[in-house]
């Protein structure tokens, strides 16, 4: 795809997340004032940069725009929510029986990861039980709140079972988790509506900003914990084995000019891929006179308030001519 058409579909699909965008900065101020200067310019860079990327086959390099795929991250995180939400659906296509389950427990007022593997913990006992016993499997997803006295721990799991009765699953909970009134919620997702309700809920993005100034806490309370896992006959499923026509992404992106798989890899990596000494004969080969990062400028401009939405994405040409006489000028 030529260069300014990816640009232009960029900058649309700028112009309706320009929100997110302001939160990401708001957040980076956040992490700067914690002093996690790391996390903060990973942030920044965000969809802001781009990176420069090269084959170790043909020698070319290309630009990429840079992600930082950061939970508390509004674009990246929304990104994994969608590619999950699009995992679990295939998981309910697979199922007879499809279900929506909620499980809470108290407020966690101790070290949050501890509160996580403690849930866990829990919904393991929980489908070791008999009340669980004709669950087929599933998948789960943890989700964290921060309180002003701590943190709300809960799970949302999707399973496939005929008949599961509120009650005996309530009070195996109550018990597990040794106390009552906990909110235990079931509702059946047989209908494809359903289905996508179901899948959207429990992968929706991270809830981490509801409480201002709590980024930084939610960033620590999760960090290195895991919060989305398969179970029973879904457990490690991949996408391409529930659905022979998904197409799996290439951990590493084949070259555009040569097609090599597996060769590619950014420039700013080049030190530690072929050793510091090697990288500086070899840097000039595939870098040229370009440097490792560029800045975005016209998402940049519309953020700093030098460029205007509608400078920056033009409004649509009236017919197929324009459209042609409006990319030709471009380019």
């Amino acid at each position: 795809m030529p260069e300014s058409r990816t640009r232009q579909k960029l900058h649309e699909a700028f112009a309706k997340r320009k929100a997110h965008f302001h939160r990401k900065r708001k957040y980076a101020d956040e992490f700067d004032q914690a002093d996690m200067l790391d996390v903060a310019a990973k942030l920044r860079a965000c969809q802001e940069t781009e990176v420069l990327a090269c084959c170790s086959d043909c020698g070319n390099h290309w630009w990429v725009v840079s992600r930082c795929r950061l939970r508390v991250c509004p674009l990246c995180s929304y990104e994994t929510s969608k590619k999950r939400a699009a995992f679990m659906l295939l998981i309910t296509k697979d199922m007879q029986y499809p279900k929506l389950l909620t499980l809470t427990m108290p407020l966690w007022t101790g070290v949050p990861q501890l509160g996580i593997m403690y849930l866990r913990k829990c919904f393991g006992r929980l489908r070791r039980s008999k009340v669980f016993n004709k669950v087929v499997g599933g998948c789960y997803q943890i989700e964290i709140k921060i309180k002003p006295k701590g943190y709300h721990i809960h799970l949302h799991a999707i399973i496939d079972a005929p008949y599961l009765p509120r009650q005996s699953i309530y009070t195996k909970w109550c018990q597990i988790i040794g106390q009552d009134q906990l909110q235990v919620d079931i509702r059946a997702a047989t209908e494809e509506k359903q289905k996508i309700y179901a899948c959207k809920y429990a992968a929706k993005a991270a809830d981490f900003d509801r409480e201002e100034g709590t980024i930084v806490a939610w960033y620590l309370a999760t960090k290195g914990a895991r919060l989305f896992s398969t179970f029973g006959k879904w457990y490690n499923v991949k996408a391409e084995t529930l659905d022979p026509a998904f197409d799996p992404p290439e951990k590493k992106p084949p070259c555009p000019f040569c097609g090599a798989v597996g060769a590619t890899f950014l420039a700013r990596d080049g030190p530690f891929l072929y050793g510091f000494d090697l990288w500086r004969t070899l840097e000039p080969y595939f870098k040229g006179e370009e440097d490792e990062s560029r800045r975005l400028d016209g998402i940049c401009d519309v953020l700093d308030g030098k460029l205007s939405i509608e400078e920056l994405v033009p409004p649509q040409p009236a017919n197929e001519q324009e459209t042609q006489s409006c990319v030709s000028e471009i380019q």
